[in-house]
Parts: C-alpha cells; sequence; structure tokens
C-alpha cells in the first residue's frame, strides 16, 4: 500500500481506498495512469496559467469570434496562430483528471464551466469548422459577385468566361495555393482574374503583387493582359530581373551583369593555367583521355545506332592545329571523331590510342594507305602508322572483344571481320611488316590505354613524354578551335548548373565525396579552379551573373530581414512553377517568409519537361510540403484539346504514379483524335517519311482546308534537317515550312520542347523512331552533368513521358504520328495497345521493354544493359548482389549466366538453334580460334 494525495483536498490517503475519506472523491479520479497524474501535477504547479483560466477563456472567444465572424478566408497561418496560442491549454483541460478539478472549483477559479465546454467543443473541431467556413465563403462570394465574375475580363476580352475553376481559384485566399492546371486550360487568364480581383475586391495596392515568369515572352502577354489589358500597374517580371533589382537596391556599388562567360573561361584556360602546372597536367590528361565517354560499339544495340551516334560527334585530339603532323586530312571527309592531331576517326578508343601515341612523343599517321598490297580492290589503310626513328609498324585497332564478340554484329558478320583480321595478318606476314593489334575489351578488364602501353614498349618503342606546357600552348594558341571551345562551353553549363543548384565554393568537396570514378574526379579538380577564378574575375569587376543574380539575392533577403527592412509584397504569383530550379523555390519561399506574403504557384506537372537547366519536378508535386501548409487547386477545363485526345494522353502521363493526378474535361469530341500512319523505314526511311508526312498533309487540307495550321514537331532540331535534304520539302525564315508537294499549306516546325505553351490545329509527329535519337530519347547525360541536375527517377523515361505529352496536347484536332513500321517508339507501341488505337496490322509491336521483364529467382525487375565483365548485353536484376546476382543474355529463355565446366575462361550463355528452336547453353570461348570450346549443354524451352 502507498500513499497519495487526494486531487480535491490534497490530504494524504491510501491508493487502495475506494474514496477520500475526508471528501469523498471517488477512486476513479485519483486512480489514473501516469501521464495524467503527471498532467494533474503540471497543473497544480503552475499556478499562474491555473489561476488565469478564466482570462484564457475570454480571450479565446475573442480571437475564435473575430476569426470566424470576419468576411475573409482563413488560412493555415491564421489557424495555426489561434491553435499554436491555445493548443497546451486545450491539452491540458482534455484530461478528465484535470477538467474534474476546474469543474468542482469553478467558483474559485472564476471559470464559466459553459465557455470551458465550448472552448474544448470549438478546439476538437477547429480545423473542420475552418474547412466548413471557407467552403462557404467560397460558395457564398461565388453567388454574390456572379456579375462581377462574368465581366471580369471584359476589357481583354468580352468572349472570356471564367469557369467555376477558375473562378475558385480566383477567391481561394490561403497562405500557399498550388494551382495545377491542365494544357489549354487557361492558367494565364486565370492569373490576370487573380490579380484583378485582388485590386478591385481585396484592395490589394497593385504595387504589393509581384508576378514571375520564366521566359520574355511569358512575361510579355502577361504584361498585355494585366498592365496594357487591365490597367493594372502590377510588376511582372521575371526572376532574373526580381533578383537583380534586389542587388541593385541593396548593394553598395550596384554590379553590372556579365555577358561573357565565355571569354572568362577561356582566357583562363590560355592564360592564367600556365602558372598552375598540376592544373594544367590535369587539363591535358582529361582532353586526351576523358573529355569524351568512353562510349564505344559494345553500348549500342544495332550497328544503325552507333552510326548515327558517332555522326553526331566532332571530337578532335590534342594535337589538333598544332602543325603536328604532313598529311593533313580534309574535313569534308566522312568520318566524325577527331584526335589531337585534327584527323578523323571511326571511335572514340582510337582518340584514345592517338592521344597516348602523340602524348608520349611517337609519330604516326593514321590510316596511312599500306604500300606492299592490298586485301582487296580498294587501298589497304591500317589505323596507325606508327615511327620512331627507323623502327615503324602499323597498328590495327578491332571493334571486337579480345574474344571476337560483338553484340551488335551478326555471327556472320562477325565470321566475315575475323577473316579479314586473318587476311591482314597474313599480308603483313608475307611482307615482313610488324603489325600490333588491340581490341576494345580485353579478358583481363584492363583498360585499352595499359594494353597498348605494354606492347609498344614490348615492340621496343621508348615512350618519351611530351613536355606539357608546350603541349598546352599548342593547344591554346588554336583558341578557336572546335574541340577547346567545347571544352568551355562544357564548362560554362556545369559552373552555371552547379551555382543553379545552389553550391558554392564548398560544393566540390560535397561532390566528391559523391562518386569513385576517376573521370569525374579530375573534371571536378579542373571546375573547381575555373570556378574559383571565374568567380574571383566577376567580383573584381563588380559584376554578376545570370546565376549569381538569384544566389546573391538569397543572401541579401537575409540582411533586408536582420535590419527590419520592409518589402512591399503581399502576393507572389508565380507562373510555369513546374520548371521550378532549387535555388528560385529558396529565394521564393526567403522572400515570403520575410514578407508574410502569399504564394500562389501556378503550372502543370505533366508538363516538367525542363530538368537539363536545372528544374526539380519534385518541389511542384510537393509544394505544399517544402513550401507551407496551404490549398491545392486544380483547372481541369481545357478548350484546346478533345475529350477523346485528353483522355488519351492524360492515361498516358499518369501511368507515372508520381504525377499529380487529374482528370481533364473539354466541351470538344472528335473521333479518331489520334492518327497513326505507317510507312516502312527498312529502305530509305527518311525519304519513305518524307512522303508519308506529304499525304498527312493532303489528308489534313482535305478537312480542315489549306489556312489551318499544321505543325510538325519533332524532338530534335535536326529532325526537320534530315527531311529538308529530301528535297520534299524548304526551310523558310521563322520556322516556317514549305511543301513542294503543297506548297499554299500553312506549316511551321518546332522541337517538342519549344512548342510547349503553343496550340496548333493539327499536329504530325516526325520522328517516333525507336533508338538513342528517337522518341524517347535514350541518350545519358554525361555522369559529371548528372551531379548538378535532378535526375526523374519515378519510372524509366519519366521526363521524356512527360514531354511526349506536351507534343500530343499542342493540336486544337487531331495528332497524326508519322509511324515506322519495323522500329516504332515503345511510346506508340504502348499507346496503341492500352487505349486501342487503329493501326496496321504490319507495323511491329515487339518494342524492347528495358523495365518489364522480372528476375525468375527473386521477382525484381530486369535492367538491360551492357557488363563489361563479360563483354556482353544482358538481363541483369535490380536486386542487391548479396542477395541476387541472377543475369542472362537472353530475355525469353531466362537462364542464369554460369562457368563453363569445360574451359578455364568460358561462360555458358543461352544460345538457340536455328534449324529446330531448341535452346542450350553454349561457351563463351566457342568463337576463338585457338582453345575452342564447343561445350553444349541441353535447356528447356521454357524460361526458368
Amino acid at each position: 500500500m502507498a500513499l497519495i494525495l487526494c486531487p480535491e483536498c490534497h490530504n494524504q490517503i491510501s491508493d487502495k481506498a475506494e474514496q477520500c475519506p475526508y471528501c469523498g472523491l471517488p477512486a476513479k479520479y485519483f486512480l489514473q495512469e501516469p501521464s495524467v497524474k503527471q498532467d494533474m501535477t503540471a497543473l497544480l504547479k503552475e499556478k499562474y496559467d491555473y489561476k488565469n483560466l478564466g482570462n484564457v477563456l475570454i480571450s479565446f472567444d475573442q480571437d475564435y469570434t473575430q476569426l470566424f465572424s470576419a468576411e475573409q478566408y482563413i488560412t493555415h497561418r491564421d489557424a495555426a496562430k489561434i491553435q499554436n496560442t491555445y493548443q497546451y491549454y486545450y491539452e491540458t483541460l482534455k484530461s478528465k483528471l484535470v477538467y474534474q478539478y476546474v469543474e468542482n472549483h469553478a467558483g474559485n477559479l472564476r471559470v464559466d464551466i459553459l465557455a470551458l465546454q465550448s472552448f474544448l467543443r470549438r478546439m476538437h473541431t477547429l480545423k473542420t469548422d475552418i474547412s466548413s467556413h471557407n467552403s462557404a465563403y467560397v460558395e457564398q462570394t461565388l453567388r454574390r459577385e456572379k456579375d462581377y465574375f462574368d465581366n471580369i475580363l471584359k476589357e481583354i476580352d468580352p468572349e472570356i468566361q471564367l469557369d467555376d475553376e477558375q473562378r475558385r481559384a480566383v477567391i481561394v485566399d490561403d497562405d500557399h495555393c498550388l494551382l495545377v492546371a491542365g494544357a489549354g486550360a487557361g492558367k494565364t487568364t486565370t492569373m490576370a482574374a487573380k490579380v484583378k480581383y485582388l485590386v478591385e475586391k481585396k484592395y490589394v495596392s497593385p504595387e504589393e503583387i509581384i508576378v514571375i515568369s520564366y521566359t520574355n515572352k511569358a512575361i510579355g502577354e502577361l504584361r498585355e493582359r494585366i498592365n496594357q489589358g487591365l490597367g493594372i500597374p502590377a510588376k511582372i517580371c521575371t526572376f532574373h530581373a526580381f533578383a537583380f533589382d534586389i542587388v541593385k537596391q541593396f548593394s553598395a556599388e550596384p554590379p553590372e551583369v556579365n555577358f561573357s562567360s565565355y571569354k572568362i573561361i577561356s582566357d583562363m584556360l590560355e592564360r592564367v593555367i600556365f602558372h598552375d602546372k598540376e592544373l594544367m597536367r590535369k587539363l591535358v590528361m582529361f582532353l586526351g583521355y576523358y573529355f569524351d565517354l568512353t562510349e564505344d560499339v559494345f553500348k549500342f544495340e544495332d550497328l544503325n545506332q552507333y552510326h548515327i551516334y558517332k555522326a553526331a560527334q566532332d571530337y578532335e585530339t590534342l594535337k589538333s592545329g598544332l602543325g603536328e603532323y604532313i598529311n593533313k586530312v580534309e574535313r569534308q571527309r566522312s568520318k566524325q571523331v577527331k584526335t589531337i592531331t585534327g584527323e578523323y576517326l571511326r571511335s572514340v578508343q582510337e582518340v584514345q590510342i592517338a592521344n597516348f601515341l602523340y602524348l608520349n612523343g611517337l609519330d604516326y599517321e593514321y590510316e596511312k594507305p599500306y604500300p606492299w598490297g592490298s586485301l582487296s580492290t580498294k587501298k589497304y589503310t591500317p589505323d596507325f602508322y606508327i615511327v620512331q626513328g627507323e623502327h615503324a609498324v602499323w597498328l590495327e585497332h578491332y571493334a571486337l572483344t579480345e574474344w571476337y564478340y560483338s553484340n551488335v554484329f551478326t555471327p556472320k558478320q562477325i565470321a566475315k571481320y575475323r577473316k579479314v583480321i586473318q587476311d591482314k595478318r597474313r599480308l603483313h606476314a608475307k611482307n615482313k611488316t610488324t603489325l600490333l593489334e588491340t581490341w576494345s575489351v580485353y579478358k583481363d578488364r584492363r583498360p585499352l590505354i595499359e594494353h597498348l602501353k605494354e606492347i609498344l614498349e614490348k615492340e621496343g618503342f621508348v615512350l618519351k613524354p611530351r613536355n606539357l606546357e608546350e603541349v598546352y600552348k599548342k593547344i591554346v594558341a588554336t583558341g578557336k578551335d572546335k574541340y577547346i571551345f567545347k571544352l568551355i562551353l562544357f564548362m560554362m553549363k556545369f559552373i552555371e548548373q552547379y551555382k543553379t543548384t545552389g553550391y558554392d565554393s564548398g560544393g566540390f568537396g560535397i561532390l566528391r565525396r559523391k562518386t569513385d570514378n576517376p573521370r569525374t574526379l579530375l573534371f571536378l579538380d579542373i571546375a573547381e579552379q575555373v570556378y574559383l577564378y571565374y568567380q574571383a574575375v566577376l567580383k573584381q569587376r563588380n559584376q554578376i551573373d545570370f546565376a549569381d543574380m538569384i544566389n546573391d539575392a538569397h543572401f541579401y533577403l537575409q540582411e533586408i530581414e536582420r535590419q527590419n527592412i520592409t518589402l512591399p509584397y503581399r502576393y507572389i504569383i508565380i507562373d510555369e512553377f513546374q520548371d521550378i530550379a532549387r535555388q528560385r523555390f529558396n529565394l521564393t519561399k526567403r522572400l515570403s517568409e520575410i514578407t508574410q506574403a502569399k504564394v500562389v504557384a501556378v503550372g502543370d506537372d505533366w508538363q516538367s519537361i525542363y530538368a537539363f537547366s536545372g528544374s526539380d519536378i519534385t518541389l511542384f508535386t510537393r509544394f505544399l510540403d517544402l513550401m507551407g501548409a496551404g490549398t491545392e487547386l486544380k483547372i481541369t477545363h481545357t478548350y484546346r484539346n478533345s475529350q477523346e485526345l485528353i483522355d488519351i494522353a492524360g492515361g498516358f502521363v499518369q501511368k507515372n504514379s508520381a504525377q499529380i493526378r487529374k482528370q481533364l474535361i473539354s466541351p470538344k469530341h472528335l473521333d479518331d483524335p489520334i492518327k497513326i500512319v505507317p510507312f516502312d523505314d527498312q529502305f530509305k526511311p527518311m525519304n519513305a517519311l518524307a512522303v508519308v508526312i506529304e499525304q498527312i498533309i493532303g489528308e489534313i487540307i482535305d478537312e480542315f482546308g489549306v489556312q489551318r495550321s499544321i505543325l510538325l514537331i519533332g524532338r530534335y532540331n535536326y529532325d526537320m534537317h534530315k527531311l529538308y535534304r529530301t528535297g520534299h520539302f524548304e526551310e523558310l525564315p521563322g520556322g516556317r515550312v514549305k511543301s513542294e508537294k503543297y506548297p499554299n499549306a500553312n506549316i511551321s516546325f518546332m522541337t517538342a520542347h519549344s512548342s510547349k505553351g503553343l496550340g496548333y490545329d493539327n499536329v504530325i509527329l516526325i520522328n517516333m523512331f525507336e533508338g538513342k535519337f528517337g522518341f524517347p530519347c535514350q541518350i545519358e547525360d554525361d555522369p559529371i552533368m548528372k551531379l548538378v541536375t535532378y535526375e526523374d527517377t519515378s519510372m524509366p523515361f519519366a521526363e521524356e513521358r512527360r514531354l511526349f505529352y506536351v507534343a500530343m496536347t499542342r493540336t486544337k484536332n487531331r495528332v497524326y504520328i508519322a509511324t515506322p513500321k519495323n522500329k516504332p517508339s515503345r511510346f506508340l507501341v504502348e499507346l496503341i495497345k492500352d487505349f486501342n488505337i487503329p493501326h496496321a496490322d504490319d507495323i511491329n509491336m515487339q518494342v524492347v521493354d528495358l523495365f518489364s521483364l522480372r528476375c525468375p529467382i527473386c521477382g525484381f525487375p530486369l535492367k538491360y544493359e551492357f557488363n563489361k565483365n563479360y563483354g556482353l548485353n544482358l538481363w541483369i536484376c535490380t536486386n542487391d548482389a548479396e542477395v541476387c546476382d541472377f543475369m542472362t543474355n537472353d530475355r525469353v529463355h531466362k537462364h542464369d549466366i554460369c562457368k563453363c565446366p569445360q574451359c578455364k575462361d568460358g561462360y555458358l550463355i543461352v544460345k538457340v538453334n536455328p534449324k529446330n528452336n531448341s535452346v542450350f547453353y553454349g561457351c563463351t570461348n566457342y568463337y576463338r580460334d585457338t582453345e575452342k570450346c564447343r561445350y553444349m549443354q541441353p535447356l528447356p524451352n521454357d524460361p526458368i
């Protein structure tokens, strides 16, 4: 038995008593859980608050009445204020024991029990009461101001009528509002109406409103509607203009805008670097071995993709323009990869070989004709002719692994390649000339350059590394060289994105800890010094660039707050918020916190397509979590697209569950909103594509007339340039296109990115090929740039999916898709399958889906990628290797790769007998000339 204090009379009593023997208080009021006892103890100890309870209830009643009786929208900030003020009392008085005690002593405490009960009830239902109040406020305002809203934009266009969702978006007045507007839903109209309503109905001064957008074009449209059309002088500007105004206003000496970042970085790389020998050494190494990614033939699914990739490149080696070779190669040659010397090479690995030879003092010629015979009717030109004194050799670099494999060549092509190799060897043996050989991938998995060094030294060549300062002087002497130009542009882009992400000088140390890649680490060492020099020059000149405008403005906002300086803004309205970058988000949030301004973010996460310039879609989708409590609203009535089209396009983009869910509604209806028009892409695909586009143009003219606008949408600008070369189309100024067959047709061309925000009568999609340069684009970003940009990994090709949605929703009528029969885009195949779009029977519907396959062992997705350890493209389980290391070379017959039991270094992969379709294990060493392994093991036809 223990003694306790009676909570009523404070006498000591037994904890086993049924009631207090002094005052009669039942035991249920003093035998409570420890937390309730603590509540009681806390209340009794805090005599001041306890005795002041009557005043607390009076204060609450006043605040509550004022909050709900006012003709206003109750914001989350208003709600938080009253909740934070009285939450402690509410939590304490919720205790039955505490409430009983106050009730029993109401007279002594001068507490009105009805007021106490009202307090508890109102605090309990505060959130739902506020929600009900706001809903009633909006409904009442809609009814009362109906005539006003019917004519709110008559100065701009008497025909404009706001729909119900737009009117609600104008009225709702929370601290943070996310306005999710579908494509063609009239978000600019809604923003203009919001500004007018605030000025005319809420008596907000125009000077207290700032409207921010991203492009000068968008700013021009907003100014035309708000400043000119409505006569409201609210501030409308870009983020950079707003930030620069803050910087100029609060800088001791306002800076100038720097437009010469290229010149500063170029000067640094031409002059300043000579004072830093270590940095110069790193830069020469980067230019020679690492500037271009080590992409090679084994990372492509077929030769066509590889050749397209090479054609898009323009690499040069360190020797370029240095006058160190005699036989100058003409720039008009078809090969596109150049060495330091300026030769055009056939692969990136050949560039590495040429650069190694040059940097180690070995003279060479690329593709020098072999003077003692040929392999065919054409001249035989080995890859390299290497000379040191009287010692000369020929070097061939093969696009095969050391065990004669390539995933892009067929077995027949590999056999032919191997025969040519044997012919070359016999030719050199016959003429007693030395032939050295290098391979794309070696059995020991060591780098190409290590093997090259070994075979050269074994052959007797003496490697004499050149004086790097002399090499670099000759490089910078060719300042207009495209190779250096490309490096400077890459450096400029990296530094811009680095600062846009919000990093300062300390960020390089953080980035180094994120990677162990030698190329990336080498670049970061170089970039850090360039960044520090660049920033020092800007400071010396009292200049600022666009990225630092945002960063410096954020800093000055902190100073503004510290000095208690008042900024006039009450409303911050931001257009295209789905494209916001982290630094701009931080600036907006800081400005809102300092000024207590309300933020209205307008945009559409389905159209977030600018991650490459720093945007982060999660800043939109998680707006209320990151910016602060508020309200999400949607504008779902679109007036551009037909209901049938937006059902398809909306369903397609919402396959990504990370996108905000919404159902767009349109008053327009149109049968067959998407038309699949096939063409044969096996022979002269560009000519076939041009012909089918002409056919589509003819159909559009027949149905809609020759004056209706037609937009050709490509994934890249060169999509249209390839069509121009067919002779069927002619380029006109301003993005206009002339069709030779229909010269009077109203045709324009844009990329999917540049078409965003625009509408045309009909749209034709002209690049719906599957591949690296198709749609979706399957080109990987440089790993270096991934350090400073946001990558949406919510699903494969997440941003490309949104871009395709943008392309489809540019039309007011139909989308016509020029469809390659043999290699249609995976997006197109998905549309056809999921939405039953009519199509020709001979379209290939078996497009490789990189993530649809599942591991037969653990059920995780299988990812298709090149595995250097095996020299093969494999389907590899994405689970941790310690849990599941399954991998296979066959997506149909999913059998795990395993060690060959018969030979030392071979592995068993799945093979299919073309005669009877039987499945078996075969060894990777089957193709060897020597020590050929013919081991076979039958397998069941069904995958495991």
